[in-house]
């Protein structure tokens, strides 16, 4: 199949027209990069905590008092990633200023995006810093940066059922700097109980400059069903900041 057969065949896949598969696209930011040390590529102060059992979550306390249910701010967002089930749900959290929100009524082992879906003045977002924790408080999860509206975190898993394709990653770094990328992927994030599935290095790029464009000519790396991927930045010289994205196709077992 040409290029733009691909293209064609991916065009119809995001407007649902083929049964049993969908694309994710995810992309994450890390405005600081440490030098000499990993940081997941996420606006979670360089990290990705994934959950070793499933958790209702809320809004963590501490952000913006316009940021409520009645302010000018952010009023509400859905939180998306897999629940107690393994499949992939999403549900929705009014916000409540600088106060903790209500919790969710699932559970999550996962979560992978948040979205504004509500705000109190035309033509803004989320006023301040929007973070998800645990229930329970003490394990923050995924953040959204003030002004944004939808969190930036360079991190994915597949739910129960899908089997998920690597088609392309991309990756953008302060102009000037170097950083070195590496790609990360386990199977099996629900089996807690020892021996553990480890993490595997998929893909290592050394120095990386300005853009850089991972796009095989068919996917070379397969994410069965409860996997998760993600994308770590190395600062070679200096504090840096990056960009990743990546796309997935999922297709139903």
């Amino acid at each position: 199949m040409s290029f733009f057969g691909n293209r064609d065949f991916l065009i119809e896949v995001r407007k649902g027209n083929v049964a049993g598969h969908s694309l994710m696209h995810k992309f994450g930011r890390n405005d600081a990069v440490p030098n000499g040390s990993w940081a997941v590529v996420s606006q979670l102060n360089g990290s990705a905590p994934f959950l070793t059992g499933a958790t209702a979550v809320r809004v963590k306390a501490g952000g913006n008092a316009a940021d409520d249910a009645a302010g000018a701010g952010g009023r509400a967002l859905t939180v998306l990633g897999i629940d107690t089930a393994l499949a992939e749900i999403s549900e929705a959290i009014i916000t409540a200023g600088a106060a903790a929100s209500s919790p969710t009524t699932a559970a999550f082992w996962r979560i992978y995006r948040t979205t504004l879906t509500a705000v109190g003045t035309y033509g803004v977002n989320n006023t301040g810093d929007i973070v998800i924790e645990n229930a329970a408080g003490g394990t923050d999860i995924i953040a959204m940066a003030a002004g944004e509206g939808r969190s930036q975190h360079a991190s994915y898993s597949t739910a129960t059922g899908k089997t998920g394709y690597l088609l392309s990653a991309n990756v953008t770094v302060d102009s000037g700097k170097k950083v070195n990328i590496r790609l990360f992927t386990r199977d099996n994030f629900n089996d807690v109980a020892v021996p553990f599935a480890p993490k595997c290095l998929r893909r290592y790029w050394d120095g990386i400059s300005g853009t850089f464009a991972y796009v095989p000519r068919s996917p070379g790396i397969v994410l069965p069903a409860l996997s998760d991927v993600w994308v770590e930045a190395y600062g070679d010289g200096a504090v840096s900041e990056v960009s990743a994205n990546f796309e997935i196709l999922l297709v139903d077992d």
